[in-house]
């Protein structure tokens, strides 16, 4: 009667387990990448926030500095400025040569 049995196998293999260990290791590697993924994409949204933000105040100093250039290019500053810090006058009627 003990030809007739049939001989069990053992369930974890040499085969079987490396297969398992395999597949968890790709398994873990998948959860690791996703997880990359993730946080790069989140990175990433907080530096398009950031550069967002620069942006306007970019903006918003250029707009400024354009007013200043208006208001530094008007007579009435450059006639200030010319008279305190150069010490230019205005000149009198003999003074003024008219070309031809």
């Amino acid at each position: 009667m003990s030809e007739n049995r049939k001989v069990k196998s053992p369930l974890l293999t040499g085969r079987t387990l490396f297969a398992g260990i395999l597949l968890m290791l790709v398994l873990l590697a998948e959860v690791f990448f996703d997880t990359w993924c993730a946080v790069q994409c989140r990175r990433t949204g907080y530096e398009i926030v950031k550069a967002g933000r620069q942006q306007e105040e970019l903006i918003e100093t250029r707009r400024k500095l354009q007013i200043e250039l208006v208001h530094l290019k008007s007579p009435q500053v450059l006639g200030t400025r010319a008279r305190t810090e150069l010490g230019m006058i205005t000149p009198k009627p003999e003074q003024i040569v008219r070309v031809p």
